[in-house]
């Protein structure tokens, strides 16, 4: 059987769930097919701050399962690639960190692409449509977060904050940072990211907000959403994208109203089935960084020598389908501290006091599931001697003017996060203080390609992590200055008792040791449809989003980014939903 839409989005993921909203709540009402490879998400570990790092270790049904190619820069290592699987993408998975980046990531955006509309105070207003902002939340630490000063977005589907309260020993921690000479940021989604801050998360009463919870919940009737529904293939009419084929018949399913606190939301009820889906307008992919080249190179969209390679019949030769891959590079660094730094472990390693949380936060979300791991702090810093380095004077001279505007930072650093590695076992009495290093601004760029024309195999992933010089000396870098902040910091290095997880000294070579034994990623993969100017011949897609060369096909999702922002990048896969959104709304007329 088929099925007549005005527009297919490929998709349910972070950026996909919101282009659904926008689209069918337009003054037009057109039609909308969802489409997701994965389940509606239910059961344990989804929305108590307690549990903000648990579904991407415990919940493997909600992963893709992608690992990467062994990692030259690694010591051959292969990386697990977690990556949503499930109405609301990888917002079901990720840490919750919900920040805008640098005004000067959206400037240069702007230039790299040739539209006036992704330059920052276009940007800042698109942010605050697609937000919720808690300001309340952050009354009780004014003194270090408070984005009331700035305006940010009230009406938004998406819930943002910082936590009410913090845990103990987060104040201690910052006060002792920014004591060492370090500025405070109270608002590091200003458009100027650099400094320390509490991060705001993407976190309300309820507990966390994904996409999903946020953009399909009391859905109109115009909008169809099919779960379990792997797109196989393009239905074309000669050089235009008409419909899709899923990969077997399934079954439609729809979203029914549900109250939005319950995260057993979107239960169904089964249509006819269904296995072919027809776009009288546009068909857009909204897969992510890694599904996204996929689904293209499988339909003869990318490189013509490699889809010949592999029997694909090749409809549009684009160079740069699947390259181009950039991602922040992190590692985690712990040390076991005295009991009274903070309740951590106290409370973590107790089975009664951890039964009695789960049943407070059941009853009303309230209880220490909404304190512990609500809180992560850190800062965006730069490096003063940056521009000494060889390894910056070798950049292209675009790239140095970048690095060095003021509000560019050169590296982050976060704290108050899991013990690591997990399951570590601590003498009684004793708690932990877990930080992390991550490089920003990578230089070093990876692929995904496919290793069969079978549709179910998986992709080939090759990160390339720190392979080009720049990355490997600013993540060293990164680690000796995160380190020192923390471990060597004065007021807490009296109360380490052992190293669970760092460097054996600061020494270059062994920073640079445990960069190879440890360095992973923290899943911000993007730019393998990159967006670019007409004559950049690695660019996929225009500034509309469309595939070039390709008519009734866009892309709207992370893998169009022409550079990695500074920050977790959740916020900028919302920003690109609703940029699309803006676009296909404009050009078809749908807000009159």
């Amino acid at each position: 059987m088929a099925a007549d839409y005005d527009f297919i989005i490929v998709g349910g993921g972070t950026a996909g769930c919101l282009l659904a909203h926008r689209l069918s709540h337009s003054a037009a009402k057109p039609s909308i097919l969802l489409l997701e490879a994965g389940t509606n998400p239910s059961g344990d570990y989804l929305r108590a701050p307690f549990h903000r790092y648990t579904p991407a270790m415990l919940r493997p049904d909600l992963d893709q399962g992608y690992t990467s190619e062994p990692e030259p820069g690694l010591d051959g290592r292969q990386i697990a690639y977690t990556r949503g699987k499930g109405l609301g993408g990888s917002s079901i998975l990720n840490f919750g960190v919900y920040l805008y980046g640098s005004g000067e990531d959206y400037n240069r955006w702007s230039e790299l692409v040739g539209d006036e509309s992704w330059k920052w105070e276009s940007v800042k207003d698109s942010f605050h449509e697609i937000e919720d902002y808690q300001f309340n939340t952050a009354f009780a630490h004014k003194h270090l977060a408070d984005p009331s000063g700035n305006q940010h977005g009230r009406s938004g589907a998406l819930k943002v904050g910082v936590p009410p309260l913090l845990e103990r020993g987060v104040e201690e921690q910052m006060e002792a940072v920014l004591r060492e000479g370090e500025k405070l940021n109270l608002d590091p989604n200003d458009g100027d990211p650099v400094g320390v801050s509490i991060f705001p998360s993407s976190y309300g009463k309820e507990g966390r907000t994904t996409s999903a919870i946020a953009h399909l919940v009391d859905s109109p009737a115009n909008l169809e959403v099919w779960t379990d529904a792997k797109v196989h293939q393009f239905v074309w009419e000669g050089m235009r994208v008409v419909g899709v084929v899923t990969g077997d018949g399934r079954k439609g399913e729809f979203p029914c109203r549900v109250p939005p606190v319950s995260y057993d939301h979107f239960n169904v009820r089964v249509g006819a089935y269904i296995s072919t889906a027809s776009a009288t307008k546009e068909v857009i992919l909204c897969g992510g960084t890694m599904d996204t080249p996929k689904l293209l190179l499988l339909n003869g969209i990318g490189p013509r020598a490699e889809l010949e390679a592999l029997g694909v019949q090749v409809k549009q030769d684009l160079p740069g389908v699947g390259k181009n891959l950039q991602d922040h590079v992190m590692t985690f660094m712990s040390v076991e501290v005295d009991g009274k730094s903070n309740d951590r472990y106290s409370f973590e390693s107790n089975a009664a006091l951890v039964a009695e949380a789960e049943k407070a936060w059941a009853q009303d979300q309230s209880g220490a599931f909404a304190l512990h791991q609500s809180a992560v702090w850190g800062g965006f810093l730069k490096l003063p001697a940056l521009d000494t380095y060889p390894e910056y004077r070798a950049l292209p001279r675009e790239h140095q003017a970048f690095l060095s505007k003021a509000a560019v930072p050169a590296y982050e650093f976060c704290s108050n996060a899991l013990l690591w590695p997990p399951g570590a076992q601590l003498e009684p009495g004793n708690t932990y203080v877990t930080f992390l290093a991550f490089l920003m601004n990578p230089q070093s760029e990876g692929s995904v390609t496919l290793k069969s024309s079978d549709p179910e195999d998986k992709p080939v992933i090759k990160l390339n992590y720190l392979t080009h010089p720049y990355d490997a000396r600013v993540m060293r870098e990164a680690i000796r200055e995160t380190w020192t902040l923390i471990a060597e910091n004065p007021s807490i290095k009296p109360t380490i008792r052992k190293t669970l997880c760092g460097p054996a000294s600061l020494l270059d070579e062994d920073i640079d040791a445990f960069i190879r034994a440890t360095a992973g990623t923290v899943w911000h993969a993007n730019g393998t449809v990159k967006m670019g100017r007409e004559g950049d011949e690695m660019a996929c897609v225009d500034w509309r989003f469309r595939v070039r060369g390709v008519k009734g096909l866009r892309v709207a999702d992370l893998s169009v980014c022409p550079l990695t922002t500074n920050n977790h990048t959740q916020a900028t896969a919302y920003l690109v939903g609703k940029k699309a959104a803006d676009r296909l709304i404009e050009e078809y007329g749908l807000g009159r």
